[in-house]
């Protein structure tokens, strides 16, 4: 299993390959050039479906961390999928942009 930081990177990189993506099916030059913006769509459901594959290891690395350590508690699962959505939300907002 890979580590949580280079999952949530790879999950950051992804979430900006995918807005800029957005960013261009939005703009008007999509109108006109038909072959990228075709491409562009079947790229952008490419990353959609690997940022919920990623997303799923992210869930499995905290889970399981959760349940090694015996002095932390495991929230419910009610809880780890409002957490979950929330990311997602967050990430797919375009208002929002994270710098580091």
């Amino acid at each position: 299993m890979r580590n949580k930081q280079h999952v949530t990177k790879e999950i950051m990189q992804l979430s900006a390959i995918r807005a800029s993506y957005n960013c261009f099916l939005a703009s008007e030059n999509s109108i006109f050039e038909v072959e990228n913006t075709t491409q562009v769509k079947q790229n952008l459901l490419i990353i959609n479906n690997s940022l919920r594959a990623l997303y799923e290891e992210y869930k499995a690395i905290v889970s399981c961390e959760l349940t090694v350590d015996g002095s932390h508690q495991q929230p419910s699962t009610d809880n780890q999928q409002l957490n979950l959505n929330a990311i997602m939300h967050f990430n797919a907002d375009r208002r929002f942009t994270i710098t580091e």
